[in-house]
């Protein structure tokens, strides 16, 4: 996996527009946990996710790229403010799924602004 770093992400508008905000650690493992999932399936085949993980014992946001059949890790990102990861690495047990933690509201927050989405 590559480490890369937030300038350079912020840099890669291609990732940056294809975020999927929606997606999380818990969906991702589990799509029927939406409500309505019958009528309002997430579809998985495409895009990115953002979650946070320990990596070399350090939280780290993590960009994932969601594909049809395997999804793979594309990097990690280190130099995002500390105390935003670790509250990420607060959240329920029901949320967070096999070590990959959901971002916070102020983590999306602070990531969109980087990014210039908001």
């Amino acid at each position: 996996m590559e480490l890369i770093s937030l300038k350079v992400f912020k840099e890669s508008p291609l990732i940056i527009e294809d975020i999927r905000w929606e997606v999380t650690p818990k969906i991702f493992f589990n799509p029927s946990s939406v409500p309505d999932a019958s009528e309002n399936a997430v579809d998985m085949t495409y895009g990115y996710m953002l979650y946070v993980d320990v990596i070399d014992d350090k939280p780290a946001l993590v960009i994932m790229q969601l594909r049809p059949l395997t999804s793979k890790t594309v990097g990690y990102v280190f130099d995002i403010p500390g105390e935003l990861l670790r509250e990420a690495m607060h959240c329920t047990d029901t949320d967070c799924i096999g070590g990959m933690y959901p971002l916070t509201e102020k983590l999306e927050g602070w990531l969109k602004k980087e990014f210039g989405l908001s």
